[in-house]
């Protein structure tokens, strides 16, 4: 019966996210930035943090830029988000490392429980101050456009609130991609996925605009 419950416990784990730090503010000495973070387990014990940072005095119902940072373990094949709180027909950022272990950013779109495609309406920056490896993890710090709203099926316009919390989701596989130096490589199917409330009113900035304007000239 106990070995019944733990089994239970960790199958629970495993099949969805548990967060820790909680929409954490974290202030970024690398980038400038304040990001809103949170922590998100893909195994007992082991997580990936995600870090959104935006303008401040957005707003609600308009579309504006993004900073999206990730903190991802070395064991990690590839891991991804749903700004929209889940797989199908919303903005997807999947993230892996090439063959020399730089970052790659995906923009990927899926139309259902499929495999995601290529996603032409969110653009990716990656910026070189805030993206760093080391032994155990590794981070990227990219700008989005485009992921904080999109067009549904039936031509209405989606908007994730810049005042509170937007329901994400993550999908996690231990493998890489088949043609890992390509951002259109064909990506193994998640082991793991798992949702959270992202509280995007801790992250907005004020300075948001120099920030990244200073962040994409590489200085």
């Amino acid at each position: 019966m106990l070995w019944t419950l733990w089994f239970g416990l960790i199958a629970a784990l495993l099949s969805r996210t548990v967060t820790a730090q909680a929409n954490a503010i974290y202030r970024d000495p690398d980038t400038g930035l304040v990001f809103s973070s949170n922590y998100v387990l893909y195994r007992v014990n082991q997580g990936i943090t995600y870090r959104v940072a935006i303008p401040a005095n957005v707003q609600t119902y308009t579309s504006y830029d993004a900073v999206i940072q990730a903190v991802i373990p070395n064991d990690v094949g590839w891991a991804g988000i749903a700004w929209a709180g889940s797989m199908p027909r919303n903005p997807l950022t999947v993230a892996w490392r090439n063959s020399q272990n730089q970052p790659v950013l995906s923009s990927r779109w899926a139309g259902g429980h499929i495999t995601p495609q290529a996603y032409n309406n969110a653009q990716y920056t990656l910026f070189r101050t805030g993206t760093k490896s080391n032994g155990t993890h590794w981070q990227y710090t990219a700008l989005c456009k485009g992921c904080t709203s999109w067009t549904t099926d039936t031509g209405a316009s989606r908007f994730l609130s810049p005042r509170g919390g937007n329901r994400m989701a993550f999908a996690y596989s231990p493998n890489r991609p088949s043609s890992p130096n390509s951002p259109t490589s064909t990506i193994p199917i998640h082991d793991v996925h798992g949702y959270w409330q992202h509280d995007f009113s801790g992250a907005a900035n004020q300075d948001f605009d120099a920030i990244v304007e200073r962040l994409a000239s590489g200085v």
